[in-house]
């Protein structure tokens, strides 16, 4: 019965003003990525994945997109707007699953799975991985807030700042 919805979230496109993010799955943790305002992702490689230089997304720091990409380990988006979500996975097969919005889709490495939703009330939700990835599986979980469009802004803006 609920396949036309998941269909149309997974095949059809997502408005042009459609929050973007990225959920990126990795053995134990879940990353996400926000463009900044030039809406373009900087590019990636994994061989410039380092914890060291807080740099978990291997972002390649030298393309001019990389100056304001956001990456935190919180997924922050605004009530009432439409989210342009794309799924990736580092390592091994993992499944973004928020239970309390009855959304799960399998990330998949090699692969950008895109997803589109509309987050209907503010408030902290939990988000686990629900595909068995490893002995450390039983970590891997996050949290999802679904704040003001102000709020979200200002959240936006103090991490973008941050990086200057």
């Amino acid at each position: 019965m609920g396949s036309h919805v998941w269909a149309s979230e997974r095949f059809e496109p997502a408005k042009p003003d459609a929050v973007k993010v990225e959920a990126t799955g990795a053995q134990f943790a879940w990353f996400f990525r926000y463009p900044g305002a030039d809406g373009t992702y900087a590019q990636t490689s994994a061989k410039d994945i380092s914890a060291e230089e807080q740099n978990p997304l291997g972002m390649k720091m030298e393309d001019p997109d990389a100056k304001d990409d956001v990456v935190s380990g919180v997924m922050y988006l605004p009530v009432n707007r439409e989210v342009d979500l794309t799924l990736r996975s580092q390592d091994v097969i993992h499944s973004l699953f928020i239970p309390s919005m009855r959304f799960k889709q399998d990330a998949v490495p090699g692969l950008a799975i895109h997803m589109h939703f509309t987050p209907t009330e503010t408030g902290d939700y939990e988000l686990t991985c629900a595909e068995l990835c490893g002995l450390g599986h039983y970590k891997m979980h996050g949290m999802l807030k679904v704040v003001t469009q102000g709020e979200f802004d200002k959240w936006l803006a103090s991490k973008e700042a941050e990086k200057q």
